[in-house]
């Protein structure tokens, strides 16, 4: 080998050694993150909100508190857009500092949905005869103990003895050993035991073991420790006896939902994603009979408190609404959310077409409750 071919691959081993060289010292690209919520623009957040980096694959969903984080951005001015099904999306500006994070929240606007709005603007009481004497004693609540259904939910007491006990006058006698029967109750100085009503009718059984009763199963309880409170349809039963009446009122007939099935999440959303818009439907899907009847929560009712509900969920070919795609966007109080739910189980729907073919379709449902 000549002296000027060692020279030049010389040459070329200091060039390639060098390079290497300069590669493992060059500091790595600077990045940043971008972090925040998406809400929607009452400020109630939203979940499964996609956020995004135009002109990246950077992307993002909302978990259940709205928020979402972007890691590993890089450093400079980026374009972020936050959207969801029933929202306009909204696009920021901002810029991504090297190794910090940058903060950024969303308010995302209604837009025009594949369903009307449902606006609740009155209390409907269920249509239960036998309760018309039990609401109306609740609305004036000029005797007595009285729980009504809400009460009873916001009550930490999960046993209808638990919740006797709060009432004043309640005294809670232990059995003897050895009888076989439970505690006994009684108000005040007392020897006998309070009159047990069930649905308005006088339970027969002088010791009546209220253990018995299932909180869950209860539509309101009221107490009267003396006859001189008592209620004219309590009194006659009763012959003015002194030693107080408990009466009971069982729930109407309420629907639950049934519970989704295991893969819940992971199916959900691919039903979700498979079922055509409602700009991809000739005729969307919806509700035989008018709009669901929902309730307003008593409780809130009562309190003036408006609020809203935003339901997802698909509505099949054979116009069954599948429970398991069921995704509360947003809520701003879980008694609304139930009371929109229990309307939904006694809903018919026509399923939505294209053409003459019935087809799935993914349903935006949003409720205003507004007092």
């Amino acid at each position: 080998m000549n002296r000027r071919s060692v020279f030049y691959r010389s040459v070329l081993l200091l060039a390639v050694l060098g390079a290497a060289l300069g590669a493992q010292g060059a500091p790595p690209a600077a990045v940043g993150t971008v972090q925040g919520t998406v809400r929607s623009a009452s400020g109630v957040v939203i979940v499964g909100a996609e956020v995004m980096v135009e002109g990246s694959l950077f992307r993002a969903q909302t978990g259940e508190d709205g928020r979402f984080s972007l890691a590993g951005l890089p450093a400079g001015t980026v374009r972020v857009t936050a959207r969801r099904l029933g929202y306009q999306p909204q696009r920021r500006e901002l810029v991504v500092p090297a190794g910090a994070t940058a903060t950024v929240d969303f308010r995302l606007a209604t837009t025009p949905i594949q369903m009307e709005a449902i606006s609740v603007t009155a209390r409907r009481e269920p249509s239960d005869s036998r309760l018309t004497g039990f609401r109306m004693r609740a609305e004036t609540q000029s005797a007595g103990t009285i729980f009504t259904r809400d009460r009873i939910e916001q009550s930490p007491n999960r046993s209808t003895m638990d919740l006797l006990r709060t009432v004043p006058g309640f005294r809670l006698i232990p059995a003897a050993r050895g009888s076989g029967q439970s505690s006994t109750i009684r108000f005040r100085a007392n020897r006998c035991p309070p009159v047990v009503f069930i649905d308005g009718h006088a339970a027969g059984a002088t010791e009546f073991d209220l253990e018995t009763i299932d909180l869950h199963m209860v539509e309101g309880i009221e107490v009267y420790p003396t006859s001189t409170s008592l209620p004219a349809e309590f009194f006659t039963a009763t012959r003015g006896e002194q030693c107080g009446v408990i009466a009971i009122w069982s729930r109407p007939a309420q629907p639950r939902p049934p519970r989704p099935r295991p893969p819940a999440e992971a199916v959900a959303a691919e039903a979700r994603q498979a079922a055509r818009k409602a700009d991809e439907v000739d005729q969307v899907a919806y509700t035989l009979g008018g709009n669901p009847e929902v309730v307003y929560p008593d409780s809130l009712w009562r309190t003036s408190t408006p609020g809203e509900v935003l339901l997802e969920f698909v509505v099949d070919a054979r116009g069954r609404l599948e429970w398991s795609t069921l995704l509360v966007v947003n809520e701003t109080h879980p008694y609304f959310t139930r009371a929109v739910l229990e309307a939904l189980m006694l809903a018919r729907w026509e399923p939505a077409k294209v053409g003459t073919r019935r087809v799935a379709q993914l349903v935006v449902l949003p409720v205003r409750f507004v007092r």
